[in-house]
């Protein structure tokens, strides 16, 4: 894996995606219409693209019965996009994966796993996208997926884009409350220093600290590992919960008066924008 990897989007599991979606539009943000995955994943989403080419993905397991398992027992293993966050919203909504840019998610995930990465075999899908007349196109990812010791409930992936030109769409990039960028994801962490090392890895950024916690370099964005005291000066909140995913920071003209809000189980640091 040559290069850094930047933030392609995380993924926020939501028990409810509609109702999630009005309160999120309720923060003045624009969000695509619903789409759904192939019935083996089980999922739909809606999506939160910024300025930077980053996005947030809400997404609900609306099809349970469809979804298939992990197979821990093929080689190399297959990892079930759907099961895993169908078990994550057993302990209510929140962020459930972290997914990073890539040219080539297979050469780039086999890259990892010769650096001791504990990888899953890559999985590629199709879906359809409305476009801005209303009319419809087929996008595709190809993605590889792993996991890291520190952060067990939450998945890592490289995500490649097979029809970028379909995907983002600059009408959905238009904010009410003036969001211009996704420019960073926090991770809650006992052990800053050593979690973040191991991050560096998948992103290939360099590390170093600041006063929120440990950042690790992420092409044009950062990933911040924080303790749940550090977390607590971000958010209310924000502490409690257990290693992983916990919070995004976005910037925006126009942020609300707080410097943080709690929704769907994450927060998200305002900052703001030029």
């Amino acid at each position: 894996m040559s290069g850094q990897r930047s933030i392609d989007h995380p993924v926020l599991a939501v028990r409810n995606l509609d109702e999630a979606a009005a309160a999120w539009e309720g923060l003045g943000f624009t969000l695509t219409p619903r789409a759904s995955h192939p019935d083996h994943m089980g999922t739909a989403n809606r999506l939160v693209q910024f300025a930077n080419r980053v996005f947030l993905e809400l997404l609900e397991v609306d099809r349970p019965a469809t979804v298939a398992p992990h197979g821990p027992e093929e080689v190399p293993p297959r990892f079930s996009f759907g099961a895993h966050n169908r078990d994550v919203l057993q302990d209510g909504p929140g962020l459930s994966m972290l997914a990073l840019t890539t040219a080539d998610a297979h050469a780039d995930l086999e890259a990892l796993a010769a650096r001791g990465v504990r990888t899953f075999a890559p999985f590629a899908f199709e879906r359809q996208t409305t476009l801005p007349d209303g009319s419809q196109a087929l996008v595709g990812f190809s993605l590889g997926f792993a996991t890291l010791p520190g952060f067990p409930g939450s998945i890592f992936f490289l995500c490649q884009h097979k029809a970028p030109q379909h995907f983002w769409k600059e009408r959905f990039q238009t904010h009410a409350n003036g969001a211009v960028a996704l420019e960073a994801v926090y991770l809650r962490s006992a052990q800053p220093a050593e979690d973040a090392a191991a991050l560096a890895v998948l992103t290939g950024g360099v590390v170093r600290a600041v006063e929120d916690g440990v950042e690790v370099g992420c092409g044009g964005q950062a990933l911040v590992v924080a303790t749940p005291a550090q977390l607590a000066r971000l958010a209310p909140n924000a502490e409690q919960g257990p290693p992983g995913l916990a919070g995004i920071a976005i910037a925006a003209r126009n942020p609300p008066v707080a410097p943080a809000t709690v929704l769907d189980g994450i927060f998200i640091a305002w900052r703001q924008a030029a």
